[in-house]
């Protein structure tokens, strides 16, 4: 048979970099995450959260209530337009909040976007392609990173944008253009740690039950340890060993508030650990994929 009858034909368009590959690679990593129906659950609390908060802010705002009940309804869930710390905590708050959520998709989740590509053999197909180690890795890392912003970033900008609408005019936007710089720093720290992390431990142990177990402990056991070791020592510097603990820190550190003046100092400390977690991680993840043979 001709390649003509075969209906082959050469590529008329103009090729674009390998790098866009990344974003096909996301695009696939979401859709199999969304169309999982036993993560359902958890994407459901996750979005019953955000209403919640969508719910209360909508209804605080539009009720014919004095200014002075409104404001201290508003305070409770760290939404007051009177105050940077009321507004900057409760934002915060939420993006926590569902980042415990996203701990647990995350468990489940790293055996099917990237432990089954070792498992199964088929990244070699993948780096066969015209895309390389580099940008398989990469699109990795942004696949797992939009799983967090999804479930994060994105809500808690949604519910910056919609106290900003319910005012009577733009103030809050121009007043408050920090809180919404904050809250795509704090979310970049989410993304880039826990994208990290979960891409190195999914190459490495593959399957969903040791994925499971070693991420737990690395959340679980290490913050229970340094509890443990502050409840001893009364060093408060032993709770960072708990990774979370250091995001959260960070967190608070790009919005520029803490509960304690303490704990401010802890937070540079603990962003130079989760830098050092990530550059190790990392280069174990690079020297993993490269072990990986291909066939061009």
């Amino acid at each position: 048979m001709q390649i003509d009858q075969a209906h082959y034909h050469g590529w008329q368009g103009q090729l674009r970099s390998p790098w866009w590959a990344c974003l096909a690679i996301v695009r696939v990593a979401l859709v199999q995450v969304f169309r999982n129906k036993a993560y359902w659950l958890l994407l459901f609390l996750g979005a019953l959260r955000f209403l919640a908060f969508w719910s209360i802010i909508y209804a605080v705002t539009q009720l014919a209530l004095p200014p002075e009940v409104r404001e201290r309804f508003l305070e409770q869930f760290g939404f007051s337009a009177n105050s940077d710390l009321a507004q900057d905590n409760g934002y915060i708050n939420f993006i926590q909040g569902q980042s415990v959520i996203v701990m647990i998709l995350l468990a489940f989740s790293g055996s099917l976007l990237v432990g089954s590509d070792f498992r199964l053999r088929t990244l070699p197909f993948y780096l066969s392609r015209r895309i390389n180690k580099a940008q398989y890795i990469v699109g990795k890392l942004l696949s797992v990173s939009a799983v967090v912003a999804v479930l994060t970033v994105v809500p808690a900008l949604l519910l910056y944008f919609e106290y900003g609408m319910f005012s009577n005019s733009t103030a809050y936007w121009i007043e408050n253009w920090r809180i919404a710089v904050s809250v795509l720093a704090f979310g970049a720290v989410l993304c880039v740690v826990n994208s990290i992390l979960l891409v190195t431990i999914s190459a490495y142990l593959q399957r969903i039950v040791p994925i499971t177990i070693t991420w737990a402990s690395l959340f679980l056991l290490l913050g229970r340890l340094g509890d443990y070791m502050y409840r001893e020592t009364q060093v408060e510097a032993w709770r960072l060993l708990d990774p979370w603990r250091d995001m959260r820190l960070v967190g608070r550190l790009c919005f520029g508030v803490f509960p304690r003046e303490s704990e401010r100092e802890l937070a540079w400390w603990a962003l130079g650990i989760l830098a050092t977690i990530c550059a190790v991680s990392l280069a174990a993840l690079v020297h993993r994929v490269r072990a990986v043979e291909v066939v061009e």
